[in-house]
């Protein structure tokens, strides 16, 4: 299972990270810290899963999907 997490913040996509690390199908392909990054990874990896913050720097969310 191919795995983005988005989180402007270190610590939650740390939290995340850490969380999957227990789950051996799941393969995080990209971390990314912003909406721009983040469409960039969701339309490169099309992953199976994807953790998104609401509230991102510049593109919430929402805006994202």
């Amino acid at each position: 299972m191919k795995v983005v997490l988005v989180d402007d913040e270190p610590p939650g996509r740390l939290a995340l990270r850490q969380q999957l690390a227990s789950l051996p199908d799941a393969e995080i392909v990209a971390e990314c810290a912003d909406g721009r990054s983040a469409i960039e990874a969701i339309e490169r990896h099309a992953p199976d899963v994807l953790f998104l913050d609401v509230q991102l720097g510049g593109m919430n969310g929402l805006e994202v999907l």
